[in-house]
């Protein structure tokens, strides 16, 4: 009887081992992360992957050019995405969110890419399709 006991502890320890460390390895909750990202400005600079690649088009009489240029932190100005003059719409693509910024009347159209390293989340990169 004391082996069964034994055993059985040492089954609920291994379960109980699994289990922490599958969530130690489960990414952050992203909405609790966005709430975080969104109203403060220390945490955005530490959550943001610099240098930070930003692609946008400039556009002249027949052609579309596609730009990408990396922004450095010292370039980095807060945004807290709240802004009447667009609308935002969060989507999970695979393993990344995108928060999408759509103008209302103005022509903005920005997608901001956020993906998980060590179980964290960051933005990684931005696309400016704006005209």
């Amino acid at each position: 009887m004391k082996n069964l006991k034994t055993l059985f502890l040492i089954a609920i320890m291994c379960i109980a081992a699994v289990y922490c460390s599958a969530q130690s390895n489960a990414p952050e909750n992203f909405k609790k992360f966005w709430k975080s990202y969104t109203s403060d400005s220390v945490f955005q600079m530490e959550r943001t992957k610099f240098p930070l690649p930003l692609t946008y088009y400039e556009y002249d009489e027949d052609n579309e050019t596609e730009i990408t240029e990396d922004i450095g932190a010292e370039f980095w100005l807060f945004d807290n995405f709240v802004d009447e003059s667009y609308k935002s719409r969060t989507e999970k693509v695979n393993d990344t969110y995108v928060v999408t910024k759509t103008g209302i009347e103005n022509g903005i159209y920005v997608r901001y890419y956020f993906a998980t390293t060590d179980g964290k989340w960051y933005l990684v990169r931005i696309t400016d399709s704006s005209n």
